[in-house]
């Protein structure tokens, strides 16, 4: 010790933080954004498919699947997330601007995004970003992370904590879900499911067909059947896909489905 005396200083009190708003405003502005939402947005279930599969009126939302373990089964639950366009117009009506703050492509085609979005005094920030992954273009990577960004900056500013399907599918390429012992069990290739990738395959292989050259994944609305490589006898698969309600999308060297 140097001889020094040591004083407490005191404890400064803690002040509390109060809303800027009273309550009754934040609940009308909280049920003025649902009401906008049913007003301007298109449910997913209100979507129009014609009989050839063709999409006449697509949905604002996407509906996600979500897998679960309950009761040591493996289940799968649906969300559905407003997606690009239904953050697009809610952002029209909101008055929301944006503007691309950063933008930078890594060396091995992945692509980020930071946008701001503001209205008036009140801004915020997110990031997005996208991974090449077999058969996607540069502009396809590119768009979908301005498109992530964007959308997470408009639904932070407005959202009411409400997720974006940008938010929760925030992988362009999805890591492969890992199939643990007891959830290899619950798949039965004599009764594939759409919404499960690992059914679908193990269905094309109970048919004959090598399922080596098959990956599938889940995107927005869609179940994705990919295959890494060029084959000149697609139209077998096609027979077994088809009838699932998958269709062969050339330009992509893949089979999609809706959910």
């Amino acid at each position: 010790m140097t001889g020094q005396e040591i004083v407490e200083q005191p404890t400064q009190a803690i002040k509390p933080i109060f809303p800027t708003i009273d309550a009754k405003a934040a609940k009308q502005a909280y049920l003025s954004y649902l009401e906008l939402c049913q007003a301007v947005l298109i449910p997913y279930d209100d979507r129009k498919v014609d009989k050839n599969g063709v999409i006449r009126q697509e949905s604002d939302y996407a509906r996600i699947p979500q897998r679960k373990q309950v009761d040591g089964k493996w289940i799968t639950e649906y969300i559905d997330a407003p997606k690009k366009s239904a953050w697009r117009k809610l952002a029209k009506f909101y008055g929301v601007s944006t503007e691309i703050l950063e933008k930078e492509c890594e060396e091995d085609g992945t692509w980020s995004y930071t946008v701001r979005a503001w209205q008036g005094s009140v801004t915020t920030t997110a990031e997005g970003s996208c991974s090449p992954k077999p058969g996607s273009s540069k502009h396809d990577i590119r768009a979908t992370a301005h498109t992530r960004a964007k959308s997470r900056a408009i639904s932070d500013l407005i959202g009411f904590g409400q997720v974006s399907a940008e938010e929760i599918q925030h992988n362009n390429d999805p890591a492969p879900r890992q199939i643990v012992p007891s959830e290899a069990k619950v798949i039965d290739p004599t009764t594939p499911e759409i919404g499960n990738p690992d059914s679908i395959i193990a269905y094309v292989e109970s048919q004959g067909l090598d399922p080596s050259i098959l990956e599938g994944t889940l995107e927005e609305d869609y179940t994705i059947i990919r295959t890494v490589k060029w084959i000149d006898n697609w139209r077998e698969y096609d027979t077994v896909l088809a009838p699932l309600g998958f269709r062969w999308m050339p330009g992509g060297k893949r089979w999609e489905a809706n959910l």
